[in-house]
């Protein structure tokens, strides 16, 4: 086969040669090979001859089409953005950049495409080419079309279900089944999950954030590892050694409370009070009182996706009173984090600020999302009255 196209590329060569020689001769200049055409050493000088007569009006030959605007000549040095079309055949490339001056030879180029086998592998797309590209780099360049990526948004203070419902309504190409089973497996190697107790799932790892995926290519590990990877530097190693030293807590402690203070705090200006507010009552073994992690328990049990923070609609105490998310009835933190927090409250929870605030309540006279905090009960009583909707 290669013998074969060498030959053709010989008899291109050859036939390109004999036609500008043609060309040349019927023009009346020096011919390639540096002398003048035979019939020009022949001739005398030219004898002053009779003017002719004036030839009819020529008619206007049909319009030819204009190269389009991204095949014009490239100019030294300069960069240009080269589209190839769906369907679009060897030749017609080749045709397209021999206008643009990016190769000498339109059928050279395609016999060369030929020679390296890539007859048929130039890909359809969008490609940076400049002038001085080899015709190798060329026809490496034109069979790698960049795949186009998808975005997907995670929001902080969301579960897992939450992220697996977010990465099916992307249309990532990525299986949102496959995706929610490994991180509730949560069988992943990072130095901040070493305090992750053995089986317990990634949440609250998942950091919230905008992703740019690849449908067909990105797998649903590649994405974990991606979110896993933002966690680390959101928390890195600085932060988790000063939630020890401010607040008392490991890592994985230290992301469970995050994220309740991420689905508490919903003025960002609060997120370090609210923390302040829960690592008080932890030192001194009080209960934390924190309606979303009996959200978190209701919601799971009740399994209704879109509706996993189902609202309280009795006392607190009284929903799934046995639960161990039912911080009402259990003192210390739940057994998991509830949700995934963003840098803002990981951060808090790392350095919260330096208060004796033991409660707060939310403003419903505001109604704002901002919190009334206080010092003692029955301040905290006081301002349920004065700020809660009855």
């Amino acid at each position: 086969m290669r013998i074969a196209v060498v030959f053709l590329m010989l008899v291109a060569v050859s036939v390109y040669g004999v036609s500008m020689i043609m060309r040349s001769a019927e023009a009346g200049q020096p011919s390639i090979f540096g002398g003048i055409t035979g019939s020009e050493a022949a001739a005398q000088p030219a004898q002053p001859q009779a003017p002719a007569a004036q030839p009819a009006p020529a008619q206007p030959a049909p319009a030819q089409a204009a190269p389009a605007a991204a095949d014009r000549p490239v100019r030294a040095g300069e960069a240009v953005t080269f589209t190839v079309r769906q369907g679009e055949t060897t030749g017609s490339i080749a045709e397209r950049l021999n206008r643009m001056g990016l190769v000498g030879n339109a059928l050279l180029f395609r016999l060369r495409v030929q020679w390296q086998g890539a007859e048929g592998k130039l890909q359809a797309g969008d490609y940076q080419l400049h002038d001085g590209m080899t015709e190798e780099e060329l026809i490496t360049t034109l069979q790698a079309a960049k795949a186009k990526d998808v975005s997907v948004t995670f929001i902080e203070g969301r579960r897992l279900e939450e992220f697996a419902e977010a990465l099916e309504k992307a249309d990532t190409g990525i299986d949102s089944k496959r995706f929610l089973d490994l991180v509730k497996r949560g069988n992943f190697a990072y130095d901040f999950l070493e305090s992750k107790p053995a089986g317990a799932s990634l949440e609250g790892y998942l950091f919230p954030d905008t992703y740019r995926v690849i449908p067909g290519k990105t797998t649903a590990e590649e994405l974990v590892h991606m979110m896993l990877k933002r966690f680390g530097e959101a928390f890195p190693p600085p932060l988790r050694e000063a939630a020890q030293k401010n607040s008392g807590l490991n890592p994985y402690q230290a992301v469970t409370l995050a994220s309740i203070v991420e689905r508490e705090a919903q003025v960002k200006e609060e997120r370090s009070r609210i923390a302040a507010v829960y690592v008080n009552r932890l030192k001194v073994k009080e209960g934390l009182f924190a309606d979303p992690t009996i959200q978190y328990a209701l919601g799971t049990q009740q399994n209704k996706p879109g509706d996993w923070w189902p609202v309280l609609r009795d006392s607190p105490r009284n929903i799934m009173p046995s639960s161990p998310y039912n911080s009402y009835m259990f003192l210390g933190l739940p057994p998991t984090p509830i949700a995934n927090p963003g840098a803002a409250a990981l951060r808090a929870v790392a350095e919260p600020e330096r208060t004796d605030v033991m409660y707060f309540v939310r403003n419903d006279i505001k109604n704002d999302g901002s919190h009334v905090f206080s010092r003692t009960l029955a301040e905290h009583e006081a301002n349920r009255v004065r700020y809660s909707r009855q």
